[in-house]
Order: structure tokens, then sequence, then C-alpha cells
């Protein structure tokens, strides 16, 4: 086919090609130049990324823990003086071994099969890296690629997540590590760390354990199979899975082989041992150790371990070893003359006596803090401690904290929120009906209105609930989260019952119910309890150190006097109804609060003066049943035993107390400023002089109490008995100044204004007869009062019928409520009767509720 030509007669092929031709470059120009854009991206976001992100965590700390030194607790006493107080040892399974002494076929073996180019690289094996990052790339799993250096350093951390950025941050530590670290004490590092199944860390320990020698004394097949079996050690353990273990002994002696690190001979003589079997002899790998610990010295040792995880992302192994061989000098906080006083009092059984039902021994736990959040002194069970690492109930175990809860999740918030103050008032009634009336309360009955303060005394369930449904649940769980660092909250936590009762689903350590009321004492700062207050290495670097704690406003200072005045009531009950009265003791201010869950089956106090703190739980262990202990509560007995001893000597002085503290006048039915209402109440003056700071003090006057004219009645019951009423005064009843001269029955008091509905309504309150509901108008007084007689016959009084009284003009001061104002008839001779026996009036008794009228108490008082 001929060509087509243009009109210029030139070929339009040619032309086509060379424009298509350009058109590929420019787009493989712009492409190019788009991937060269990207790459720059890229690495401009790699570095970004590597410099924010993994260079901060790419320095490991290692420390010279190969030296097997006993770590040592101690305390710094008044005079500035270091005191040793314990001396920690590593146990059997956790023994050292220094490099130049480690069999060399051992060190071999373990390159031979795990890092061959161990000698030729800075950390990282670039070849065996590549491969991971190219498996990982085809979709498959991204193991493998570790060297020696990599290993030792994940076996040292708890940072072994399989993604991308843990092996990228594997990688920069193994580089950054190796700057300062010679190969031949990475290795010794390596071999000392290693896992070898049975609770065996090292291989020294193994060597004991698999073989019965020292590792000094093993052959080349004893160290082909003991190194076979950090690969896999569930896997290649050579009890359970010998075949398995022989296999992988095998592939490390052709490692070692090919490597050039064994010869012929030696392979054929070690592999013809394999085949027939090693002498396996199973020895012991249980921790033991000589001394037993008093409960604080295991609490520092666990405390050391787990802040030497959570800051060097330690395992918990190299942590221990730290600890028992790292020769650490570990200051301690305890006081040994109150450590001592608790040890005696809790190893003396005699002091909390009480068995279950299935005949388990009631137990106790308790942590004392000072002001400065030094653990002083703890205890985690009752009885003599027989040993390490038991189970102690006072930092190990959570339990529910009942009332004691209600200071931290509802009162204290409350207050520093400015929702309420002490002299508030809340109707102690039922909040909501829950298949009958919800809460009860631990008394047995409703009080009705009262002041916060007055709650808190007598530990309220329905003052608490309302008053959480004014801080609301969010802000409550906030302040027990973020304020007093409680971190057993749970999503299920989110209720009145679970915050306002303290019946919270994962319950509370006893230390963090005692870190968390130190903040009152403290003046509503927190602090974070610790049982040390610095860790030094072997070199004397300092690795550890409490002492820098920066203090958190927990509440505001006037909110900690609010709280420390009220908990003050709970111990000295000045109104009757404190439930903490047996921790009281003579010569100390103290203040706290007690908590009992569900049949009593924990029972708390947590309690403090103006120098120590303490909190206490009681209850049965293995078995959660009722502590039939009666009214009384064994936790705040035991909080007493001990913290009475301790504080012998000491001043007696109150809690700091913030400038700016007014009084002013409070009705104790309202919660606002009294008027002459309150003073008129049927009980006598409901006024009491407050204490507020600054703005806190109510503007408001009350509103509740209503003053009206009533008319006194006395009337008999069915008994016989007689007393007064009172009614709302009639038109026609007596009043002073009457013109029939007729004794007045007529007086102003107050009652209150205060109707309850729902199931509040449906109940019996102590305050239900002081109010207006139900008082009807006098119906004795239905018509106008005749004039008085100039004579009256006193033989025709009954102090139970008003028209029989005398008349004022002739009886001035007769009163109907003082039978010796009563006109008495002249007796009759009669030679049967002597003057003894007439009978004297019956005394009015005390008065009751009735629904016709309101009884007339007798005058009362109350103050605050």
């Amino acid at each position: 086919m001929a060509t087509k030509t243009n009109p210029s007669g030139k070929r339009r092929g040619g032309g086509t090609a060379q424009a298509v031709g350009m058109g590929v470059l420019k787009v493989l120009g712009t492409l190019l130049l788009i991937g060269l854009m990207t790459g720059a991206f890229l690495a401009c976001f790699a570095a970004v990324y590597i410099r924010n992100v993994i260079l901060p965590d790419a320095h490991i700390e290692a420390q010279s823990y190969s030296t097997a030194l006993a770590s040592t607790i101690c305390r710094v006493d008044e005079n500035g003086q270091e005191v040793e107080l314990q001396s920690l040892y590593g146990t059997e399974n956790r023994v050292w071994i220094s490099y130049d002494e480690i069999p060399e076929n051992l060190i071999n073996a373990a390159i031979a099969i795990e890092d061959k180019r161990f000698y030729q690289h800075h950390g990282v094996d670039w070849l065996r890296t590549g491969s991971a990052i190219l498996s990982m790339m085809t979709g498959q799993d991204i193991y493998g690629g570790s060297t020696i250096t990599q290993q030792l350093l994940k076996n040292m951390t708890q940072y072994d997540d399989i993604t991308v950025k843990r092996k990228i941050l594997e990688i920069f530590r193994a580089l950054d590590f190796e700057k300062d670290h010679e190969k031949d004490e990475i290795m010794e590092l390596y071999l000392n760390y290693i896992y070898l199944g049975q609770k065996c860390y090292g291989v020294a320990t193994a060597s004991e354990y698999y073989f019965g020698k020292d590792v000094r004394e093993l052959n080349l097949a004893e160290c082909a199979s003991l190194i076979s079996i950090t690969n896999n050690p569930s896997g290649y353990n050579p009890y359970r899975y010998p075949e398995n273990n022989a296999y992988r002994a095998t592939l490390v002696l052709q490692a070692m082989l090919e490597q050039g690190k064994i010869s012929q001979a030696e392979y054929d003589e070690a592999k013809a041992q394999i085949d027939a079997g090693l002498n396996f002899t199973q020895g012991e790998s249980d921790d033991t150790t000589s001394t037993i610990l008093s409960w604080h010295e295991e609490q520092v040792v666990q405390d050391v371990i787990n802040d030497l995880m959570e800051q060097y992302e330690y395992t918990y192994e190299v942590a221990s070893r730290m600890v028992y061989s790292g020769g650490l000098k570990i200051y301690s906080c305890v006081d040994p003359e109150i450590q001592a006083v608790v040890e005696e009092v809790y190893e003396n059984r005699d002091n909390l006596p009480q068995t279950s039902s299935r005949g388990e021994q009631l137990q106790s736990a308790i942590v004392v803090i000072d002001n400065q959040g030094n653990i002083v002194a703890l205890a985690g069970s009752m009885g003599e401690k027989e040993g390490n690492q038991l189970l102690n109930l006072a930092t190990q175990t959570t339990r529910q904290p009942g009332s004691a809860m209600k200071t931290l999740s509802t009162y204290a918030p409350a207050i520093d929120l400015g929702l309420i103050t002490p002299n508030s008032v809340f109707d102690d009634s039922p909040v909501m009906d829950l298949n009958g009336a919800w809460p009860s309360n631990s008394y047995g009955y409703y009080w009705g209105l009262e002041p916060v303060y007055k709650a808190v005394e007598q530990s309220s369930n329905a003052v608490a609930a309302r008053v959480l449904q004014e801080v609301g649940v969010e802000q409550s769980v906030g302040y027990l989260e973020n304020n007093f660092h409680i971190t057993t909250v749970s999503e299920d936590d989110y209720g009145l019952s679970q915050l306002a009762l303290g019946g919270m689903t994962n319950g509370v350590t006893v230390r963090e119910m005692a870190t968390a009321y130190s903040v009152f004492p403290r003046g509503g700062v927190y602090l974070e309890s610790h049982t040390y207050s610095q860790v030094k290495d072997s070199n004397g670097k300092i690795i550890l150190d409490n002492t820098q704690q920066e203090p958190e406003t927990a509440v505001k200072a006037t909110t900690a006097w609010y709280i420390n005045d009220m908990l003050k009531d709970v111990v000295t009950s000045p109104h009757g109804v404190g439930t903490g009265t047996e921790a009281y003791f003579s010569g100390m201010t103290i203040a706290g609060k007690t908590g009992s869950t569900n049949d009593y089956k924990d029972r708390w106090f947590v309690g403090y003066t103006p120098y120590y703190t303490a909190a206490v739980w009681t209850g049965y262990a293995d078995h959660p049943e009722r502590i039939n202990n009666g009214a009384t509560n064994p936790a705040a007995q035991m909080w007493k035993k001990v913290m009475q001893p301790i504080h012998e000597g000491l001043e007696k002085k109150d809690f700091d107390q913030p400038s700016g503290l007014v009084t002013v006048p409070i009705c104790m039915d309202s919660g606002l400023r009294a008027t002459d209402a309150c003073t008129q109440d049927a009980r006598g003056s409901r006024v009491y002089q407050a204490y507020f700071f600054e703005d806190d003090a109510p503007s408001g006057y009350c509103d509740l109490h209503e003053a009206k004219e009533v008319c006194v009645v006395s009337t008999t019951n069915e008994a016989g008995k007689t007393s007064s009423k009172y009614y709302l005064a009639g038109e026609f009843c007596p009043r002073e100044g009457n013109a029939a001269g007729v004794t007045p029955t007529v007086k102003t008091i107050s009652l209150l204004n205060y109707v309850r509905s729902g199931v509040a309504a449906t109940v019996s309150t102590r305050d239900a007869g002081y109010t207006w509901a139900g008082v009807t108008t006098c119906p004795v007084h239905t018509s106008e009062v005749q004039p008085s007689p100039d004579v009256y016959d006193p033989s025709t009084f009954d102090v139970t019928n008003p028209d029989t009284w005398p008349p004022v003009n002739l009886y001035p001061d007769f009163d109907p409520e003082d039978p010796s104002t009563w006109p008495v008839a002249e007796p009759t001779e009669s030679p049967t009767t002597s003057p003894s026996e007439s009978e004297d009036p019956e005394e009015t008794p005390s008065p009751t509720p009735t629904q016709e009228g309101a009884e007339l108490p007798p005058e009362a008082n109350s103050n605050h």
C-alpha cells in the first residue's frame, strides 16, 4: 500500500512517530519527576518520623548488671545516715556467668544458628533484614532477620509487638547499642538473658537444670542441644519433645561445620552423642531465697521492678534480675518503728479472731502513708508472714469500698465544684423505686431533711445518691480517675449505686484508698504514694527517683477543710450518729470514713490525722461472706490498734485552716439563712452558726418555715394517756385578751411547707410530724367562747376538756401543759382516805404524730 503524504509531500508516518516519541518522553519525564518528588517527600516524612518517633526510644541504657552483686534496701535515718535494712540476693535460677567462663562451643553454636555474621555487622545484618522486608512486601510474615544484638534488646524490653514500627525501632536500637558495647559484652548479656524454658533464664541456670552440671563443663553436643532450646523453649524442650531438640541440635552442628567453627571429626562425635540420646537430668528451677522479706520490703522490690519495666521498657525477668543481682542501692520509705507496730498488731491473731462458716479466718490489710506520700508501713494479711511472693491483700487485690467511696466520688467533687457546702440540705428519703424504695440506709430508717454534714456523719445512702445526681456520673468519674487517681473504674461503674454507694465493679486496692484520702490532711494536694525514694546502680548513678514528684491539686484547700471538718464528726459523733467512733482515741485530731458492702462482706475504715493516713480493709479473702461482728466495725478497731501507739508523744494539732472563714446563722431544715420563723419551730429553734469560706454562704433566706397560729388541745388516748396536740387555730379558739376571760390555747409556731412526692411519699421519715401537711383546724373550739364566770369550781376541772378549764381572770398562770398550774380542789375530809392516797395529775407523755393534728414536741435546739 502506498504511503499517504501531506500537501508538502512529506511522509505523515514519520512525523507521527516523532510526536509519539516526544509524548512518551514527556510522560516518562513527568513520571520520573513525580517519582523523585514522591521519593523526596517520603524521605522527608521518613526522616521526620525517625527523628520524632523512633530516635527518642532508640537508646537503651544497659547498666552493668552482669556482676551478680547483691542489691541493698536501706533508709536514711533522722541524722542523715544510711542504714542498711536488707540485702537481696539472686536465686538459683538467676545465676550469671561472665563471658570468659562460657564455653567457646556454646558461643559458636549461638552465632552459627542465630547470627553467623555477628562479628561482621554493627548490630543489623542488612542481608537478613532485606530478606525480611521482601517477605513483608510479598504478604508473608515479617519474622526473622534479627541479629543477636536485636534479640538481646527485645529480651531486655517489653516492646515485642510484630509491626513495621517495631522492626524499625529494633534496627535503630541495635545500631545505637553497638556504638557503646563490645561484641563480647553483647554476647555475655545475650547468653545470660535468654529464656531456655522451665523458668530458666541464662545458660548457666539451664545447664544445671537440664544436664545437672556447671555450664563450663558442657561438651559440644550438649552446647548444641542447649542453644537449640532458645528458638522455641516449648517446642524444643528436651523432656517433652526430645526428638525435636535432637533435630534442632543437629542443625546447629551442621551450621557450625559449614562455618568452620568445628571440624568434621568433632561434628561426627557430637552427632553420634545426640543420636544416642543425651543424658538429661531434670533439676530444680524454682526461685528460692534464704530470707523472708517483710510486707514492706517485698512491696519495695515489686515497686522497683514495676518502675524499671515502665521507665526502661525492660521485661519482668530483666528488671527482676537487676533488683536481685544488679548491685542496686534502694532507698526505702519505711519507718521501722511504725512498721514494727503494724507487724505486732497484724501478726497477733487474737486481734481479729473471727472465722467464717467455712472456717476461714477473717483477714485484714493496712497501708500507712505520711504527708510526703511515703508509705511508711503496710501489712498484706493477718498472721506471721511465712514466705515471699505471697498474695498481698493491701496492694494486689481489689474490694468494693462501700460508703468509704462517698467522700471521693460524691461529696468532695460536689463541694469542689461549688454545688454544695456541708450545710446544704438534702432529703434523706428514697430516690427511686427499684422493686421497692431505693436506696435503703444501714440505720434502717429515713431521717428526712438534713444537712450534708449530718448525712456524712451517719453515712446516709439516700443523701449521697441525691448529691451525686447534682454532680453527675461523668464528673464523678473524672474526679476519681484524674484527681484521686483511682485506676479501677470500669464502664459498668457509671451509676448511682456504684459511685454514690461504693458498689464498684472491680473494687479498689487498700493502697489506692489510703493514697486518695491522704489528699485531705495535705490540704487538697495529691502525691503519688511510694515505698522507696531513689534507686542507684552499682556505680552510684540514680536510675529511679521519686523525690522530684510534682504535687497536683486534687481539690481546693477550702474543699479539703470542709471534708476534714465533716469527717472529724464521723469519729467524734457530736450529733450521736457517727459511724466511725470505734476509731477514736484521745489526744489527737482524727477524721475518717467507714465503708461496708452488701451483707457486710467487706468492712473499711479510711482515716487520718495531721500526721498519717491509713486505710484498713477487713473481710474473708478466699470466700467472701458476711462478717458477723454485730454492730461493730473490725476495720475501725484495727485502725485504732495501729494508729494509737504510733501517735503517742506527738503533739495534738488540727488540720490547716485556710483564711476567710466566717459564720452565718443557717436554718438546718433549708440550708439557707435563718429567719425568725426558723426559731419558732415546734421542735425548738432550728438555727445554728455555720462555717463558710468567702462566697460559699447562701444569699437566700429560709422559705420552708411558715409561722401560723395553732390551738393547743390536750386529749386522752384509748390507754388513758394524756397528750397535747396542736391544730390550726380557728375563729373561736381562745386567744390572749379574749373578752370572755377564758385561758388562751392559741400560740404561734413554725412548721415546714414541704411535701414529698413519688416513692419518697410512701415511706415514713423522722420529720414527718413537723410539716403543715395534714394539720387540720381545731375541732374543739367550734363556737363563741362565753364570758368567764366570777367563780370557779376546781372539782370540775378536766384537762382533756377545754370547757372545764379555769377562767383566765381567776387563774392567770394556768397552762394546760404544766400540771403545777392546774386548779386543785380542796380535799374533803374522809376517815378512809389519807392525803398520800390522792392521785397526782398524769404527766404528759412524749407526743406522737397524728393525722388530725400535729403533736407539740419538747423544745429542742441543735448546733453544728
